[in-house]
């Protein structure tokens, strides 16, 4: 009588392939995982500082956020035999160290500006938001930009009219807003 001959697949069955490869090279420790936490916390903050006043949308931010972040990763790709790093590794240091740095960076030098300018708005509205109010300009200027419109209830934007914004050009081309006055003509 013939016998059905048992196989076994292979290459998923050979113990390389069911034991996780352990780096021998850099590691990550705890010790390592918390200063990269502490530069994460100190860089967004400073990030958040820098978005106050730059005049660069949300989703460029986060663009220019992921091209960092892959031309970094693609950088510690090509080179993780030298550093010895894996690609989990990799990752973290481009997601918590290298993107933020970047941009950090790019708000920074942004701040390098030309001569300054000066827009005037009518205010058409202002709603209480917290803290503050947030003014609603004539033919919704700035409206995206919703955190250069902010202003504290010390202003009383109920008694002024019109805003003025000195701004400057950054080194990349995206406004630096220098200072916001409200007044009355």
């Amino acid at each position: 009588m013939l016998t059905k001959k048992k196989q076994t697949p292979t290459g998923f069955a050979t113990p390389k392939f069911n034991v996780l490869e352990h780096n021998e090279g850099f590691e990550f420790s705890e010790r390592s995982l918390g200063i990269l936490a502490a530069i994460w916390i100190a860089v967004a903050a400073l990030i958040y500082y820098l978005l106050q006043s730059t005049l660069i949308t949300l989703l460029d931010a986060s663009r220019w956020y992921i091209l960092f972040g892959l031309i970094g990763f693609s950088l510690a790709f090509l080179f993780r035999e030298q550093f010895q790093l894996s690609l989990l590794d990799g990752l973290y240091i481009n997601v918590f160290v290298t993107g933020p740095l970047c941009i950090l960076l790019l708000l920074g030098l942004n701040r390098i500006d030309s001569a300054t300018y000066t827009e005037q708005y009518k205010i058409e509205s202002y709603e209480a938001n917290g803290g503050k109010y947030v003014i609603e300009l004539e033919d919704n200027a700035y409206e995206e930009f919703w955190r250069i419109r902010n202003v504290s209830y010390d202003s009383r934007p109920a008694q002024m009219h019109d805003i003025e914004f000195t701004f400057s050009d950054g080194l990349f081309g995206y406004k630096v807003l220098k200072e916001t006055r409200l007044y009355r003509p």
